[in-house]
């Protein structure tokens, strides 16, 4: 059975494991550069950081943190809102609702602290299947961005 949790520093080691595995996939443009060590993500461990564990292995994580401005027009100034940054599942256990549940433990975190709004951007390659997990979750398509 699946176990959902805040994540803990003893949790990280496990975490680069991901973020490899997330790197080798190639299918998020760019990933290859974050290079995630023990020092960089223990700095983003706090209330926003949840890992999901199968009989003691962390098989998914996410993360994000509290922001407030830098996203009007769709979230004004004044509002505080969760800024999702990553959500990753390792592929074998993938399409099994744990990226969906791991998303919504940070939303009701957030809730938690009177934090209604949410917001999370994304370079994956298979954007419309990102675009239409993150919209089943009630999000919205704020803007487009391109490149050739």
């Amino acid at each position: 059975m699946y176990h959902y949790r805040t994540g803990q520093k003893k949790d990280l080691a496990q975490v680069i494991d991901l973020t490899i595995s997330w790197t080798e996939e190639d299918i998020t443009l760019g990933y290859e550069n974050v290079a995630w060590t023990l020092e960089k993500l223990e700095k983003k461990l706090n209330d926003y950081f949840y890992v999901v564990e199968l009989q003691d292995v962390i098989v998914g994580y996410a993360f994000g943190e509290i922001r407030q401005r830098n996203a009007e027009p769709v979230i004004p100034q004044t509002d505080a809102y969760l800024e999702l940054h990553e959500v990753y599942i390792h592929p074998e256990h993938r399409r099994k609702g744990i990226g969906r549940k791991l998303v919504q433990c940070l939303l009701d975190q957030a809730q938690q602290h009177q934090v209604e709004r949410a917001l999370v951007g994304s370079s994956n390659r298979r954007w419309k299947d990102t675009a239409a997990f993150y919209e089943e979750l009630g999000f919205q398509m704020w803007y487009i961005q391109m490149y050739r």
